[in-house]
Order: structure tokens, then C-alpha cells, then sequence
């Protein structure tokens, strides 16, 4: 399944610019994009899925790595047609799955934890990209009741943010935020800069805050690693508990 093709072209993309025509795809799933008439040459932008940990809400686990990502200009008079993998989170100390365009370029997943107690996931990186950047890593978890917050995915505008673990009381900012341990704030995203920046461009997606507890994460953010903390955010957010899994990646082509 994708997502239908904008009919308007993108018209403000203000981190990396508008590429050929403005317009883009975005795949939310794996399938194949069919190069349009006339294009020889397209921008790609990948995000590997969060990974998770295998422990309850109450077991002090570490917090799943966040997504990488990677972006390439890439040549596509070879063929009409590219094969388009995302990566799918999943739950229970999962490693998040890889997402790719062809054999061009992708960006693995954030590492899964098993262990009851220790470190976080590694977070995953891009592969092949002209930039290629490293997602979150999970923060620590301790014997007691909190799980470390998941790590932030990485975007175009850097590494994602680290999640929180004991003792911390501010998770990472980066280009989306780390999640907060037990009652600690998550990362702010985009290093630090205000919500109103990160806006409906290409270049804002994954820039989200990490969790907090009882919040809500979007946009790339960890999730928290409170008991009463939610599922990551999209896309390539790490998760924090079995009941959730790490957020899933996105592909999206500009031509």
C-alpha cells in the first residue's frame, strides 16, 4: 500500500530544497515505485523502524534504538520500475526492520533489548546515503521500576536523540528526541528549537519530542519508560515495553 501521490507540488521545503518537479511518494508500506515518464533522476529518503524490549511496564528494561536514516540522489534511467522495502517494528525485544529503495540506499533499525536490566538498543544508521545519519540510543534501565526511554529517530537534520535512563531527569534532543525515564522529560526534537518549526514539510518529519509520562509521542520521538508511558512515535521512534512495538519506517521518493 502507498500513500496517493501529491497532484500540488511541494512548494517550501526549507532544510534540503524542492528536488526536480516538487513532487513526491510516500510508501508506508513496502511495494514499488514506477519511475514517472521523463524522470532520469529522484531523491530518496529512508527510515529504519524503532526497536523494542522484552520487559513490562514495571521491570526496569533499557529502551529500544532508534531508527537511522539516510538520503541519496538517485539515477533510475536503468530500469521503470524500483523495488521499495519499509521496515516494520515489532513488539518484545524486537530489532526494528530495515528500509530500502532497491539496492540503492537504506537505513537499518533500532536494536531490540532483551535483558531485564542494562543498557539500551543501539540505534539503527543509514547505508549508502550522500547523508546517512544514527538513531537514538535506548537509555538504560535499572532494578527498580522504570524502563530507560526509547531512542529518537535519526532525519535530514542530524542523529537522534538519546533516551533517558536512571538519574536522568532530561532525555537527548536531536533531530527527534529521546524518551524520558520514569517521570524525566523526553528530548526536545530538532535540537532543541521550537514546536512551531517542525511544520507538514519533508523535511520535518522525525523531528518530534521524545515521551514524557502519560504523553502521547509523534513524529519520531522515543517513547517514554514510564509504567503509564505510550507506544513510540512515527516513524522509527524505539519502544519501551512489550506492549509496544518500535515505530515503523517510511520511504518516500521526490522526483
Amino acid at each position: 500500500m502507498t500513500i496517493p501521490t501529491p497532484t500540488v507540488p511541494l512548494s517550501n521545503n526549507p532544510g534540503s530544497g524542492v528536488f526536480g518537479n516538487g513532487l513526491f511518494q510516500v510508501f508506508g508500506a513496502s511495494g514499488t515505485f514506477t519511475v514517472p515518464f521523463g524522470i532520469s533522476r529522484v531523491r530518496v529518503r529512508v527510515w529504519g523502524a524503532g526497536g523494542s524490549n522484552s520487559g513490562s511496564s514495571i521491570s526496569g528494561t533499557g529502551g529500544g534504538g532508534g531508527g537511522g536514516f539516510a538520503m541519496k540522489v538517485i539515477d533510475v534511467s536503468s530500469g521503470p520500475t524500483v523495488a521499495v522495502t519499509v521496515g516494520v517494528g515489532v513488539a518484545s525485544a524486537a530489532t526494528g526492520g530495515t528500509s530500502s529503495f532497491g539496492s540503492f540506499v537504506s537505513a537499518t533499525g533500532g536494536a531490540g533489548v532483551v535483558a531485564a536490566t542494562g543498557t539500551g538498543g543501539t540505534g539503527g544508521t543509514g547505508v549508502g546515503g550522500d547523508i546517512n545519519y544514527i538513531g537514538g540510543t535506548g537509555g538504560p534501565g535499572d532494578s527498580g521500576s522504570n524502563n530507560g526511554g526509547g531512542g529518537g529517530a535519526a532525519g535530514v537534520f542530524g542523529n537522534g536523540g538519546a533516551g533517558a535512563g536512571s538519574g536522568v531527569t532530561l532525555a537527548a534532543s536531536g533531530n527527534s528526541g529521546g524518551g524520558g525515564y520514569g517521570s524525566g522529560a523526553g528530548g526536545a526534537g530538532l535540537f532543541g528549537l521550537p514546536a512551531a518549526v517542525s511544520g507538514t514539510f519533508l523535511d520535518s518529519i522525525a523531528t518530534g519530542a521524545g515521551g514524557t509520562i502519560s504523553t502521547t509521542v509523534t513524529n519520531g520521538g522515543g517513547a517514554s519508560g514510564s509504567s503509564s508511558g505510550t507506544g513510540p512515535g512515527l516513524p522509527g521512534g524505539g519502544a519501551t515495553n512489550n506492549s509496544f512495538a518500535g515505530g515503523r519506517g517510511i520511504v518516500i521518493v521526490e522526483y
